[in-house]
């Protein structure tokens, strides 16, 4: 069978041959109905999950052979509405006229004529129509689309946040002729007012239940794609074990519930077709707008490895005030780690899910500190790994110090913990594992980097001397934590002219 590759059809990924991973035993509660949101970042399935919705209402039975569903669900027909934003445009044309073509076409399949000119009565005629069959399904996918796509245009973004306000605000009042209302996104935008008016909408982007809802989980894996796994074993010339490692490294992580950690499909399917370790998700769909926002509001990078937020932060956005760490957690460059919930509320640690993001990411900031092109960037990281490799430190920092002429003076307030977090992008952006402010029984190292073949402890000073850098890493034994031989490098770092004036290496 054929990798599902892009096909967010379920009636083509099944007639055609397609891979499946058997998903519908999660969808149960939905076809029992009700009124559910999902958000979830770009190319995790929400698409498939509606399509596959679409297909159980309309009562194809036939494409749910061997799955879950089949022995679960009566397939009871019903009228279904599906409204998908990603493909509206409302680009070259007005929202409402995207919306009310939508709207017209779906009426059109049922074989009726709309007679309202205006979206939002449109929208309530095609439901009371329609209900006089049988109660409605509504299915919307990317209910965001047309203002998220639109955040650096407040007077397009306010606009359409105005239309889809009133369009979304037919569904409570005509709870009665509906079944199922599902809406998908990728974020919660908080002033659409979408989840105030609809107060029997439940959100279910954080409930434990629906964690494993949209991703793919070791054990799915293991069980749909043995032969592929197999032959990217064979072309990696490695053993099974250690594509797993390289696969759980680069692709795994993502998580809603700080328990179960999901592959992205996205990039797990791209590299059992080209068995590479690449960004392949990441590259999709490059954030400049976050990377922007991120250096304008001069956000600590060390933040990204971990940080604590309240559940109202993560889920959330305010258009007004864009809050970059938010974002980045419902755009999926951040995941859960962590979930501490008491009396006083709950609280999630906050991280990098993978290798792909954290060093996808890292180069992006690199690109936007020192307003360099990305294949700059990408040439000096692969030069500090090759200099990293040979321990050539003269190299090493003399490429460093290119990279840090660029990065502009206000970059740099006067903390040492900056100084930290310029160096401790750079060398995440060289691909080996990087740690900051690693906690030991005698304090905290800087930096700690892993290659294949050493632990290598970076201290920073932004006074003094190498030397003093060096007796704190020897006197704090830091060293005695590793297992890897371990290099000590002392480094001294001017915020004034902003470049490394001095290393020590022993």
């Amino acid at each position: 069978m054929r990798l599902p590759i892009g096909i967010q059809d379920f009636t083509k990924l099944r007639e055609d041959g397609f891979i499946y991973v058997d998903k519908t035993e999660f969808m149960q509660p939905f076809i029992d109905g009700g009124m559910y949101f999902l958000a979830r970042p770009r190319r995790f399935g929400k698409s498939l999950l509606l399509s596959t919705l679409k297909a159980a209402f309309v009562g194809r039975k036939d494409l749910f052979k061997d799955l879950w569903l089949e022995q679960h669900h009566d397939f009871k027909e019903h009228p279904v509405i599906r409204m998908d934003f990603s493909l509206l445009d409302f680009q070259m044309r007005t929202l409402e006229v995207s919306i009310l073509e939508s709207l017209r076409q779906t009426a059109s399949e049922y074989g009726l004529v709309l007679r309202q000119n205006t979206a939002k009565a449109a929208f309530e005629e095609l439901i009371r129509e329609l209900s006089s069959r049988q109660k409605v399904v509504v299915l919307i996918d990317e209910y965001d689309k047309p203002i998220t796509d639109y955040l650096t245009q407040p007077e397009k973004r306010n606009k359409h946040q105005f239309i889809l306000k009133s369009i979304y605000g037919v569904l409570k009042p005509m709870d009665q002729y509906l079944h199922l209302v599902f809406l998908t996104g990728v974020s919660k935008i908080g002033k659409l007012s979408l989840f105030s008016d609809l107060n029997n909408l439940s959100d279910i982007s954080l409930n434990p239940k629906f964690a494993t809802l949209c991703g793919y989980s070791k054990e799915e894996i293991l069980q749909t794609f043995p032969d592929y796994l197999e032959n990217a074993t064979t072309i990696q010339q490695t053993t099974p074990e250690e594509l797993w490692e390289g696969l759980k490294y680069w692709y795994n992580g993502y998580s809603w519930n700080a328990v179960n950690r999901l592959y992205c499909p996205f990039s797990f399917l791209l590299f059992l077709e080209n068995p590479q370790f690449r960004s392949f998700w990441y590259d999709t769909g490059t954030p400049t707008f976050l990377v922007k926002a991120i250096r304008d509001a001069q956000i600590n990078p060390l933040e990204f490895e971990l940080t604590q937020l309240p559940e109202q932060a993560i889920s959330t956005t305010n258009l007004d005030q864009i809050d970059a760490l938010s974002l980045m957690f419902q755009t999926g460059y951040l995941t859960i780690i962590g979930v501490q919930s008491n009396v006083l509320g709950t609280r999630y640690d906050l991280s990098y899910p993978n290798q792909e993001v954290r060093l996808a990411f890292s180069r992006n900031l690199l690109e936007e500190y020192s307003q360099n092109v990305p294949s700059k960037i990408g040439s000096f990281s692969l030069k500090l790994q090759d200099a990293l490799f040979v321990l050539d430190w003269d190299t090493f920092f003399r490429i460093s110090n290119e990279v840090l002429a660029g990065i502009p003076y206000e970059m740099f307030p006067k903390k040492e913990i900056y100084a930290n977090s310029i160096l401790h992008i750079m060398l995440t952006s060289t691909g080996f594992k990087t740690q900051s402010q690693v906690q030991t029984s005698l304090g905290r190292i800087d930096i700690l980097l892993e290659t294949f073949t050493h632990n290598i402890i970076f201290e920073i000073k932004i006074a003094g001397n190498a030397q003093k850098a060096l007796d704190q890493i020897n006197s704090k034994q830091y060293a005695t934590m590793l297992t890897l031989p371990v290099i000590k490098v002392g480094v001294v770092f001017d915020l004034s002219s902003k470049s490394i004036t001095e290393w020590n290496v022993e």
